[in-house]
């Protein structure tokens, strides 16, 4: 009896799935302890089952494939977030911290990555242009959420939209961050609430001064 040999994707769809390979094998290898430093192009091609040459059809280097797993993984944070609003469904202070609570899991889930991320930020400008490009897309949306409160009279007169949005970006990526990197995860509630507590009532909610 002939075997079946089934044709290979072709197209957007073969290099989408690829890249899927490439993408998911690099992050099995930095959770296994791999640093990314020390993390080859021919072991990464090796463990996505693509010869070295393939590689280099999708990836310029090491730091685009950063670069794009990085995406990948923002995107789906961002997402985490999307539908959020102060006075919508699963709004106000408790819904913010589960918001928190979601994102400090789904950090944990991906710590490798990120912290590969972080490390590499620190010496290829690159990667970290491209990180500090990601976390302005966090702040822009906080900036249009807090525009919101004040057209609809609900914002304190001296929060600036601008201003206190780029802090909410910011300081709750660092914290989540740091937390996750060196935090115990029994307290991820913990510190996803008072996170939440911290913006909501320092921002959202300011008392009139």
């Amino acid at each position: 009896m002939p075997s079946i040999t089934r044709p290979r994707p072709q197209g957007p769809d073969r290099r989408a799935a690829v890249e899927a390979q490439v993408l998911a094998a690099t992050e099995k290898l930095l959770v296994e302890g791999v640093p990314f430093t020390e993390l080859g192009v021919q072991r990464i091609a090796t463990e996505a089952g693509i010869a070295r040459s393939t590689f280099y059809l999708y990836f310029r280097d090491k730091t685009e494939l950063l670069v794009r797993l990085a995406g990948s993984l923002k995107e789906q944070l961002f997402d985490l977030g999307e539908d959020w609003r102060p006075t919508g469904p699963g709004g106000g202070p408790d819904g913010l911290a589960a918001l928190f609570e979601r994102m400090i899991r789904y950090y944990r889930d991906h710590g490798a990555v990120l912290a590969a991320i972080s490390e590499t930020a620190a010496y290829d400008t690159v990667v970290r242009d491209y990180w500090t490009e990601e976390i302005s897309r966090f702040a822009e949306r906080a900036v249009a959420r807090l525009q919101e409160e004040r057209e609809a009279g609900r914002l304190a007169p001296d929060v600036d939209p601008a201003v206190a949005g780029w802090t909410l970006a910011v300081g709750g990526a660092q914290v989540i961050a740091r937390h996750v990197a060196g935090g115990d995860p029994s307290a991820d509630a913990v510190i996803a609430r008072e996170l939440a507590l911290s913006q909501w009532h320092g921002v959202y909610r300011r008392p009139a001064g």
